[in-house]
């Protein structure tokens, strides 16, 4: 939860939602990333529930600050833990989850402020009856 220490309003939005984009370091979990990622790889959806429960506001945060979309930030987020879920075995330890999940979260907004871009319509060729 972010906070203002000042007695005036947050103004700047992104700051407020900068704040989420890191995991609080007073909030050491009892359990750690790498070990609930091992239970995600065996099918433990509590373990994923976790996860998600640990990074989803951070996540939206970096997604909405992309897209400025609420709908498309939680899509985004969405499908981040449904690629965690079914590809978690194929995670390659150099980078810590966070990050993994953070760079996912971001190159998902960016393919979807792609695909909504007029600049890159010309590559969707086919047209349906209704377009005609």
């Amino acid at each position: 939860m972010v906070t203002c220490v000042t007695s005036s309003p947050c103004g700047n939005l992104y700051q407020a939602m900068s704040a989420m984009l890191e995991p609080q370091p007073s909030q050491r979990p009892l359990v750690a990333d790498a070990d609930l990622l091992k239970r995600v790889i065996q099918r433990d959806s509590t373990a994923l529930i976790e996860l998600e429960r640990r990074h989803r506001a951070s996540l939206y945060a970096k997604a909405y600050g992309i897209l400025m979309d609420s709908t498309k930030a939680e899509r985004v987020v969405q499908e981040v833990f449904a690629q965690l879920w079914f590809a978690a075995e194929r995670f390659v330890v150099r980078r810590n989850l966070w990050t993994w999940l953070r760079m996912l979260a971001k190159d998902l907004a960016r393919a979807e402020l792609m695909s909504r871009d007029t600049r890159y319509g010309r590559f969707h060729i086919c047209k349906t009856m209704e377009e005609e």
